[in-house]
């Protein structure tokens, strides 16, 4: 691998890693490792290339499904002149499903990766980041052009894609909670967990403290995330002072542009029971282009949903409280050539 390409796949490994800790998933050590393949015939594996490549293996346990889902995951990462769908990615996305196949039944994949007891799942993630942030908008557009129903996926296989867009959304998040813990809206002391309330026909598992944000969590329009009082050291009293009780922080990943998306977000919220006064809700807009008329649409929609419930003057109360900001736009500032000067 010559240094430039190890430069430019090396800013997705490092974009990942940045980004996955706060939501609570974990990685192995091993890295960038081959297991044998155990299907050469129908994956017309070729002599001396029986084998599937691993870049990493991220894994976290789903509060729902009660076992651990683990992410053979290739990343990527291009600038806009260097993209290719058909001879890039959709060639990428079928190694993937190959991979994935030979590992669900592979005993060396599970020996080298399975390393806790329990249920589990093995999927497939794409992680493919546009380092120069020209074309990170149209990604699934373009591909969505091209023929997906031929990838060799078999029934029981799964294949994640978080593009361009969706990973600088989750960057924006990981940096707008550092801002918040700086000016003590958030707690230093990562008291958090993301927030899986009770369904019908599931019931989160496990201690609600070390709840991940699951991939489904990851691509949905809003991301709900719990918090414990937060707390600051008064150097002058020597002491811990609390400087506010528990709360929710909603990453919205919406425009913004009509009062009734936020709306169908109040009946979320209250379905939720979010909509407390024993507790603080934030609302942050973290979408790459926020709706400039979106506070007034925020404050037709409490109009609207007040006035649905017969101007109840509680629940307007507890919408009022909510805090909503735009987050700041923030992008790894990762390139091959600040790469290149790395120490060695």
């Amino acid at each position: 691998m010559s240094g430039e390409v190890s430069n430019i796949t090396e800013i997705a490994t490092k974009v990942s890693d940045e980004i996955f800790k706060f939501f609570r998933w974990e990685t192995l050590p091993i890295k960038d490792q081959n297991f044998q393949c155990n299907k050469t015939d129908i994956h017309k594996k070729s002599k001396g290339h029986e084998t599937h490549p691993v870049d990493v293996v991220f894994h976290y346990d789903d509060p729902y499904l009660n076992k651990t889902i683990y992410l053979n995951t290739d990343l990527k990462s291009y600038s806009k002149g260097s993209i290719e769908y058909k001879k890039g990615v959709i060639k990428t996305l079928n190694s993937l499903a190959q991979t994935i196949d030979c590992a669900q039944g592979s005993s060396e994949w599970r020996k080298r990766y399975v390393l806790k007891k329990g249920n589990y799942e093995i999927r497939g993630l794409l992680f493919i980041y546009n380092w120069d942030q020209k074309c990170d908008s149209d990604f699934l557009e373009k591909l969505g052009k091209h023929k997906l129903d031929n990838l060799p996926l078999t029934k029981r296989s799964i294949i994640h894609i978080l593009d361009p867009a969706r990973i600088l959304y989750l960057y924006r998040i990981v940096s707008d909670v550092i801002k918040l813990k700086d000016n003590n809206e958030f707690p230093k002391d990562d008291n958090y967990w993301f927030h899986y309330p009770d369904q019908i026909l599931h019931k989160p598992r496990g201690d609600k403290i070390k709840h991940p944000a699951t991939i489904e969590t990851m691509c949905s329009p809003y991301m709900v995330i719990e918090h414990g009082p937060i707390k600051n050291y008064n150097y002058k009293e020597g002491k811990v002072e609390e400087v506010s009780g528990p709360g929710f922080v909603i990453y919205y990943n919406q425009e913004g542009k009509t009062y009734q998306e936020f709306l169908y977000l109040f009946d979320i919220l209250s379905r939720l029971q979010i909509l407390r006064d024993d507790v603080t809700i934030k609302i942050r807009i973290a979408h790459i282009s926020p709706n400039e008329d979106l506070k007034s649409n925020f404050k037709k929609a409490i109009n609207n949903y007040v006035s649905d419930w017969g101007f109840d003057q509680y629940r307007e109360n507890d919408l009022n409280r909510i805090d909503v900001e735009v987050v700041q736009l923030a992008a790894p500032n990762y390139n091959p050539g600040i790469l290149a000067w790395r120490e060695q």
